[in-house]
């Protein structure tokens, strides 16, 4: 069978059956063209159903095209929705944020109840601690302020001492070179 020949038989065919001819020549033999030339009548019968048959496939493929049109589509994403949902939970802060976590079950409440007495332990430790260093340090100014107000009446006894017994300038000198000093 020459093209010519070929392809004339092919759109009668086509013509009949409704079938493209692009894929009656890719998947027809020659010597199929020629006994489907022969049956054209045959062909025709079944055409409408052809027809019917591309029309529903169609159908299927755009409900399919319309079902992933809407799964890819970021509106309907639950992982998206799901990280806007995480992200407005770690936005919130303490018991708020616990709350929001606990009622996605995303913390592990045991767990989660275990660290938080830990660290109410630990908490109530370092005050504990700091308020131990607070007394201490507190006693020990009192200590010091009453040194100082002992150091004080020593120094003042002494300067009534040397000022009665050897004259305000002898004081004065002394107090010049050591008090003033310091």
């Amino acid at each position: 069978m020459n093209k010519r020949e070929r392809n004339r038989l092919i759109k009668q065919i086509s013509h009949a059956s409704g079938i493209a001819q692009y894929a009656l020549k890719q998947k027809m033999t020659d010597e199929e063209v020629s006994e489907a030339a022969k049956n054209l009548k045959v062909l025709a019968l079944i055409k409408s159903a052809n027809t019917y048959n591309r029309y529903c496939q169609a159908q299927k493929t755009k409900e399919a095209n319309d079902k992933l049109k809407a799964f890819l589509d970021p509106k309907n994403s639950e992982i998206i929705s799901a990280g806007k949902w995480l992200l407005n939970a770690l936005s919130k802060e303490g018991k708020e944020r616990q709350n929001t976590l606990l009622e996605k079950d995303l913390v592990h409440k045991e767990d989660y109840n275990a660290t938080t007495s830990d660290l109410r332990d630990t908490i109530s430790t370092i005050e504990n601690v700091a308020r131990e260093s607070t007394q201490q340090s507190a006693e020990k100014i009192r200590i010091l302020e009453k040194r100082i107000d002992t150091l004080q009446k020593q120094l003042s006894s002494i300067q009534k001492y040397i000022q009665n017994n050897y004259g305000a300038q002898v004081w004065k000198d002394i107090r010049s070179k050591f008090i003033s000093k310091v």
